[in-house]
């Protein structure tokens, strides 16, 4: 118990300092000129549980808007990390429930940090390629006090984008690692919760 507790404590510390370097980068006067590239984003989510139970939810699709940072490693090599911190929000139903399924709503706060590394096709056009872990808590009242689904996500996320001078689209697929359900499967088969989305951003 108090091992969980310690976890939790130290993801949800790790979370705030990661917004507060989102956030700096986002403020901090002169930020492009020093190689940081904030920007701002929009898209879609496309939602699926997989494990053992995947055929008694149906999630669908989700919102998503977020903040974050191409923060550079190296000088004179296109090199970043980029830490994005957003908020997504999807309907999902289980057909578990007798007679009739019941539809709940459960949203959640990702922050993916990947390794990103930029091909610059010309001065006004990059391809951005990176991956590495994500950590997501999510919340809704009666996704979460009804025993569906748990607070905490962790996995992979995979990255792609394509800049245009300040427009930016993107492409991505986070893969949950983690059982999803807050009391877990009958077995001991996992019910892991996986994104792929499509997103606009504008580059600061």
């Amino acid at each position: 118990m108090f091992a969980d507790i310690g976890k939790i404590s130290y993801l949800c510390s790790m979370m705030k300092k990661l917004l507060l370097v989102v956030l700096v980068c986002l403020c901090g006067s002169g930020a492009s000129a020093q190689g940081y590239r904030p920007y701002l984003t929009v898209g879609k989510e496309s939602v699926k549980f997989q494990g053992g139970y995947s055929d008694l939810l149906d999630p669908g699709s989700a919102f998503k808007i977020g903040a974050g940072c191409y923060v550079p490693l190296i000088n004179d090599v296109e090199f970043y990390i980029v830490p994005e911190l957003s908020y997504s929000s999807f309907k999902f139903e289980d057909h578990d429930w007798i007679p009739r399924a019941q539809t709940f709503r459960y949203s959640q706060i990702h922050l993916p940090i990947v390794a990103d590394y930029c091909i610059k096709f010309t001065d006004m056009v990059t391809l951005d390629l990176g991956t590495g872990p994500f950590v997501s808590y999510g919340f809704g009242k009666d996704a979460i006090d009804k025993g569906h689904m748990g607070h905490w996500n962790t996995g992979v996320a995979l990255r792609a984008s394509l800049r245009v001078y300040f427009l930016k689209v993107g492409f991505s697929y986070d893969i949950g690692l983690v059982d999803i359900r807050r009391y877990g499967t009958y077995d001991d088969s996992k019910e892991r919760l996986s994104m792929l989305g499509l997103s606009f951003g504008i580059c600061i």
